[in-house]
């Protein structure tokens, strides 16, 4: 029941946001968790400007909100870095947990896909089994509606 209300809140926030330059995808291809929720996230992302990203595994999920800021944008490259904050649910400890995320990652465009690496260490503020901080290190692809 958690899943599918889950999953319902975050298609509806993609089809409100399904504009001009915005990145829908997956985050974690080939991801490297640091002992911390690993799985493939479904990521939504306007370049430079946030990104959203909702992971299921098992019965464990984790959604995570970060504002960006660009500090090189250019029409089919870019860096950036920012913070934001996630909530998610440990299955195997029965327990919600919140992070506080730093993030700072680049992308390629390869025409409209938008390909990219990023690295997000996580404080842990509540309810963290044994993993008060996490490094997570992932690639992505994204399909961007629009033109940059």
């Amino acid at each position: 029941m958690k899943r599918s209300i889950l999953i319902t809140i975050f298609a509806l926030f993609i089809g409100m946001n399904v504009q001009s330059q915005v990145g829908i995808g997956a985050r974690g291809i080939f991801g490297v968790d640091g002992n911390a929720y690993g799985g493939l996230e479904f990521s939504i992302q306007k370049p430079g400007q946030y990104e959203i990203d909702l992971g299921l595994l098992g019965d464990s999920w984790k959604a995570t909100g970060l504002k960006h800021y660009a500090f090189v944008d250019r029409r089919n490259f870019g860096i950036y870095g920012g913070g934001g904050v996630g909530i998610g649910y440990y299955d195997a400890f029965d327990e919600m947990f919140g992070t506080f995320a730093l993030n700072i990652g680049s992308y390629i465009m390869l025409g409209r896909l938008q390909t990219g690496l990023d690295w997000r260490p996580e404080w842990n503020f509540f309810n963290a089994p044994g993993n008060d901080l996490t490094f997570n290190l992932a690639l992505s692809a994204r399909w961007v509606f629009g033109r940059r």
